[in-house]
């Protein structure tokens, strides 16, 4: 262990926070021969905030309004297993974080428009059927409103005439997802207001997802995701120091911080802990392989189970703790481990079945890939004072609560959970590579 562990009091630090961003899109392409496919290009990242987008062509949809229908807790349920066994397919030892709730909200809104064995298959992977998918997401989605987690959608299709959009499609987006609808021509000037939307919806952070549209494309669905929030408990400045963090490629000096919490997390090969974060709704939570496992045996290991069962068990006992401040940045591509999962005819572009999203009569859409891209930062700064005092006095009648440690000085895992449904929001892993 590190000696970034030692704490000489309980400690509290001032403005630390953990903020996450992401933003979704998929983009529909019409060939321009009738043995071309409609390709279906889906994106997402990681946003901060979500203001308000100026040129929503809301009136496309009067009278649409989001659905509260639903259960959240079926959306919680859903995406425990989808979460561990997504995960599961992308680790690869490096740094890694994803966020499974966008993403189903993404896939959630494609579905919409799959059919046959293609919505058989999306279905079997995301573990409900799709009614009850985008009911309980609707009920998830307004849970989030007031809390420091917001998300938004919008649908943007070409007008032009190549492609026709269903109706029905465009309401059940709306309905479901709250999505905001775009009817414009495509090209440069769609460019720019795509990449003003995504600007606007990630506070800057993604000021330009999309360098091109290709052009045969005919519709682009966007999703973003955020999280933004102080701790509950904040970090004095003595709390942060240096420490010394155990890399796979050697030992780095990272910035460390240090406190004492309540919630003790433990499993087979691991042990953890969470920290709330402002309001109480939310925690950081990091789970550490045992000396002599891995984090790889740990991520092997996960399932929706698993992880339900660690985050509803955790311990109310003190736990002095120790982490490193990080910021990181995560792209990838999901195709690969979608298809692993059984979402196989999605990507095929002579099986593929989206005909309830629209009509084109130069070809048929499919999913041509997934992207992923995400960004977290967790730091501390400023100052604020406090002091914790314990007094303890006893006659011998109750043992002492013994205090546990769990110092993060090398590779973990680690997830932003909605504590009200056991859901996290964000997963992803802390190698040391961006320390």
């Amino acid at each position: 262990m590190s000696s970034a562990g030692k704490i000489a009091e309980p400690v509290r630090c001032a403005e630390q926070s953990a903020r996450g961003a992401r933003l979704n899109y998929i983009i529909w392409n019409g060939g321009t021969e009738m043995k071309k496919k409609l390709a279906l290009i889906l994106a997402l990242a990681l946003a901060f905030s979500l203001a308000g987008c100026g040129q929503v062509r809301a009136g496309l949809l009067a009278g649409v309004t989001p659905s509260e229908s639903g259960d959240a807790a079926d959306a919680a349920a859903a995406a425990a297993e989808f979460t561990a066994k997504l995960f599961t397919g992308v680790y690869d030892g490096t740094d890694t974080l994803i966020s499974p709730v966008s993403l189903l909200a993404a896939l959630a809104m494609a579905e919409t428009g799959a059919q046959g064995e293609t919505l058989a298959q999306m279905e079997a992977v995301f573990g409900t059927d799709v009614q009850t998918l985008r009911a309980s997401l609707a009920a998830y989605m307004s849970s989030l409103e007031g809390t420091a987690a917001k998300t938004a959608n919008s649908v943007w299709f070409n007008d032009g005439g190549r492609f026709e959009p269903d109706a029905d499609f465009l309401a059940d987006c709306a309905s479901f997802a709250g999505a905001d609808i775009f009817a414009v021509p495509f090209g440069d000037g769609t460019l720019r207001e795509l990449n003003a939307w995504v600007s606007t919806r990630t506070d800057g952070m993604i000021p330009a997802a999309v360098s091109e549209l290709p052009e045969d494309t005919v519709m682009c669905l966007v999703n973003a995701l955020c999280f933004d929030s102080a701790w509950e408990d904040k970090y004095e400045r003595s709390d942060v120091c240096d420490g010394v963090f155990h890399a796979p490629g050697g030992d780095r000096t990272v910035e460390m911080l240090h406190s004492e919490e309540h919630s003790y997390l433990s499993g087979e090969g691991f042990t953890g802990f969470m920290k709330p974060y402002e309001g109480g709704r939310y925690a950081f939570a990091a789970l550490l392989p045992d000396e002599g496992s891995s984090l790889d045996a740990l991520a092997a290991s996960l399932s929706g189970d698993m992880l339900s069962a660690v985050l509803a068990n955790a311990e109310d006992t003190p736990v002095q703790t120790a982490m490193p401040s990080f910021t990181g940045r995560c792209d990838m591509r999901l195709d690969g481990v979608l298809r692993a999962l059984g979402m196989t005819d999605a990507f095929d572009p002579d099986s593929a079945d989206f005909t309830g999203m629209g009509r084109s009569d130069t070809g048929r859409l499919y999913i041509n890939t997934v992207m992923h891209s995400t960004y977290i930062e967790l730091d501390a700064h400023g100052t604020r004072a406090a002091a914790v005092s314990i007094v303890g006095g006893g006659d011998g009648a109750d043992a002492p609560m013994e205090t546990r440690s769990v110092i993060l000085d090398r590779p973990y895992l680690y997830m932003i959970v909605d504590t009200e449904y056991g859901l996290p929001l964000f997963i992803g892993t802390v190698t040391g590579a961006q320390l």
